[in-house]
C-alpha cells in the first residue's frame, strides 16, 4: 500500500498519543472533584535533588485520605485547594490543577510525538513530497 507523507505521520500520531490520552480521559471519567486542605510542606532527597511538595488531606466517604502533591506546587499550610481522586482508588488522587492532572501525559505522550515531529520535518530522513510503502514483509516501511 502506498501512502503519502503527511497521512502516514497523522495516522502514526494518532497511534502514539492515543493510548495516553485514552487512559487520562478514562481517569478523569471515573473520578471525582473535591476539596482537600494543604497540611503542610514536604521535603524528600534523592541523590543530589531535593524534591518540595504539599501534603494535602481530604475526606472521601467516612476515611481521611492524605497524598503528595507534585513537586513545587505549593500551597500555604491550611489553604483549601481542589483535588480529584478515582471513586475505587481515592489513595490515587492528585491536586485538581493543569500541570497535577495533565502533566505527565504531556511529558510521557509529547516526547515520542516531538521525536516523530523531528523526523516528519527533518528533509534528510524523509524528504519532501514522497510517498511511504507499507508492505506485510520485509522490508515493512520503505520510502519512495
Amino acid at each position: 500500500m502506498l501512502i503519502g507523507k503527511t497521512k502516514f505521520f497523522f495516522f502514526l500520531f494518532v497511534i502514539i498519543s492515543t493510548p495516553f490520552l485514552a487512559h487520562k480521559i478514562i481517569w478523569l471519567a471515573h473520578s471525582r472533584t473535591t476539596n482537600g486542605t494543604m497540611s503542610f510542606i514536604g521535603h524528600s532527597q534523592s541523590g543530589q535533588i531535593r524534591h518540595t511538595y504539599s501534603v494535602v488531606w481530604f475526606v472521601a466517604g467516612k476515611d481521611t485520605v492524605w497524598f503528595n502533591g507534585n513537586d513545587n506546587i505549593l500551597f500555604k499550610p491550611g489553604k483549601t485547594v481542589p483535588v480529584r481522586y478515582p471513586i475505587q482508588h481515592p489513595a490515587d488522587a492528585r491536586l485538581d490543577v493543569f500541570p497535577s492532572i495533565w502533566g505527565d501525559t504531556l511529558v510521557y505522550g509529547g516526547i515520542p510525538v516531538l521525536m516523530l515531529l523531528c523526523i516528519f520535518l527533518h528533509p534528510g530522513i524523509v524528504p519532501r513530497r514522497s510517498k511511504i510503502r507499507l508492505a506485510a514483509t520485509r522490508p515493512f516501511i520503505e520510502i519512495v
